[in-house]
């Protein structure tokens, strides 16, 4: 941001003053028009012999060309102590320069002689950011808001420094007034979203998002978020629209196939789903839910087997994730069922039981044996472990239970007849 605005009234007025030579005003006058080069060809042969107002002067041409070390020498080698206007340029250069240690105490002192200084409270600020004293800043611009809550940089400070020190309610309440204050203003809006979006409040995020998606040409950044506060919140129909709307402005990103791939595949929409996946594949082979989901959905299609290779893949890609490796162990037993791959499926519902001892993965192996193999032994073992694996104090009130209570209740009865099979075959031994 220029200073020029800033010292122009100043030199001005400094022009008018009786006494002034008509070589100070001439440098003056360069100031004011902004030729900075001019100021410093006329000032820098003679550097080190120069008066500490045209030290000051030649101070700030380098300032404003950006040769901050050279105007902090300037300052530096001044003989005498320095004004409050020399200060406020050496504390600029150091902070743009990022010597904070060296700025500290300027603004420290400038702060205890005006609290209210808003430009000097704004660098106190920015150094303890820095210094990551996000408490200390938050009491300071407390403070300040006591007596001007309006001012939107300090908000926008305040703001920040709520969310680094982890007060987010604070930080979207802060942000919420801010954007009361300036409806248009996307930055906020957006930062104000993606708050929403870290702290799992899906719906806010949606809500505040869709008046800047109806209003807005260039919504992108505001369908993306939006679209994937719906997808976590499994607002699956939302997700397709987002995502189809950034898919109908030209986006074909590796995101935007991965979400509409997904929310596709849990509508039931296995063949987009297919399409989908398959394009964010191409983009990106190492994702680990991209191959999951689409090994699901080729379960799904006539050719089930070819979604073994991705659900191998996602096996390989999430280790050693138990629930993940639950869940496909059990897609791969429903696959290979499905294709008459027996003894594949009843050892992929044992690999789902050893990431999550669930005893109806003992019943879909002993069914198998039972009904598929035709292997009574088996069946009658896997049954009885089956039984064992079952908690004593079922309830009929869950539904989880309830199902395991249903599936007891059959396999009780189908050890009754595999008995007594196997009595008239045997007979007493």
């Amino acid at each position: 941001m220029t200073l020029l605005p800033r010292f122009i009234t100043t030199l001005l007025i400094l022009c008018t003053i009786p006494g002034l030579t008509v070589a100070q005003n001439s440098i003056k006058l360069l100031l004011t028009e902004g030729q900075f080069e001019k100021v410093v060809n006329h000032l820098e042969a003679n550097e080190h012999v120069l008066s500490d107002n045209d030290s000051y002067y030649l101070a700030l041409a380098y300032q404003q060309l950006g040769y901050y070390n050279k105007a902090i020498d300037c300052l530096a080698g001044t003989k005498q102590d320095l004004n409050k206007q020399q200060r406020d340029l050496l504390c600029r250069c150091y902070l743009t320069t990022g010597d904070y240690t060296k700025a500290l105490p300027i603004v420290e002192k400038t702060y205890a002689a005006s609290p209210l200084n808003t430009s000097n409270l704004l660098r106190y600020a920015e150094i303890n950011n820095f210094y990551k004293s996000y408490d200390a800043n938050i009491r300071l611009l407390e403070d300040y808001c006591k007596e001007d809550s309006s001012n939107y940089n300090i908000n926008i400070f305040l703001a920040e420094s709520y969310e680094k020190a982890k007060r987010k309610a604070e930080a979207i309440a802060t942000y919420q007034m801010i954007l009361e204050q300036h409806p248009n203003n996307q930055k906020i809006a957006l930062r104000l979203a993606n708050l929403y979006y870290g702290n799992k409040q899906y719906v806010e995020c949606h809500d505040l998002c869709v008046p800047y998606i109806e209003r807005l040409e260039k919504n992108n950044n505001f369908l993306l978020i939006a679209g994937m506060a719906n997808f976590n919140n499994g607002s699956n129909h939302n997700v397709l629209v987002m995502f189809k709307r950034l898919e109908a402005q030209g986006d074909s990103s590796f995101l935007t196939k991965k979400h509409l791939g997904i929310a596709s595949y849990r509508l039931e929409n296995y063949d987009h789903a297919i399409d989908y996946l398959h394009a964010a594949f191409e983009i990106k082979s190492d994702d680990p839910e991209v191959a999951f989901f689409l090994g699901a959905s080729l379960g799904q299609s006539n050719t089930p087997l070819k979604g073994r290779h991705y659900l191998w893949l996602a096996q390989e890609l999430i280790k050693p994730s138990p629930s993940l490796m639950e869940k496909i162990n059990v897609k791969l037993a429903m696959i290979h069922y499905d294709a008459g791959q027996y003894i594949f499926a009843i050892n992929n519902y044992h690999t789902a039981f050893t990431y999550d001892n669930k005893p109806q993965y003992i019943y879909h192996q002993a069914a198998i044996y039972d009904h598929k193999l035709n292997n009574p032994e088996k069946a009658k073992e896997h049954y009885e472990l089956f039984l064992n694996a079952l908690p004593d104090d079922l309830n009929p009130k869950k539904g989880s239970e309830r199902y395991a209570i249903q599936l007891k209740n059959i396999v009780e009865r189908r050890l009754t007849v595999i008995k007594e099979e196997d009595f008239f075959k045997n007979g007493i031994q």
